[in-house]
């Protein structure tokens, strides 16, 4: 499997997971990666060449198959995180810790990992995601 195009995106021994897509190094990013550190929530940066594999492959840090070269891997067109295995206290802490600190920027696309989504791709994900947000937001 090639390296995700952020190198310094290495997951942790912690509570839970999060999955960032569509981060590239930078303020942004390490902003981020400190509130998943005051959080002790886990974190890797999802690399595109990923994208096509289901949510609940690429939270088994440990069990990540090879991706074809073949597959697409186009970039999604903005950024989301999936939150797995934190509980509600910790889900609470991060998102407060992420809307608190202006250098985390807006991320508008956020999910919790359930038993529908866990077998989605990043591309699936995402679409319901922008669906769920312009309902909310007209």
């Amino acid at each position: 499997m090639k390296q995700s195009e952020t190198k310094n995106c290495r997951p942790m021994e912690t509570e839970g997971a999060v999955l960032l897509f569509n981060f590239k190094e930078g303020p942004q990013l390490r902003a981020v990666q400190t509130a998943l550190f005051l959080m002790q929530a886990g974190g890797r940066c999802v690399g595109k060449e990923e994208y096509m594999l289901p949510m609940k492959m690429l939270l088994d840090k440990d069990n990540i198959p090879a991706v074809p070269a073949a597959m697409p891997n186009q970039e999604l067109t903005g950024q989301m995180i999936v939150f797995a295995g934190l509980s509600e206290k910790s889900l609470n802490g991060l998102l407060a810790l992420l809307r608190a600190n202006p250098e985390c920027g807006q991320i508008p696309y956020k999910a919790v990992l359930t038993d529908t989504n866990k077998e989605w791709n990043a591309y699936m994900l995402m679409e319901e995601l922008k669906k769920e947000h312009a309902a909310m937001h007209p």
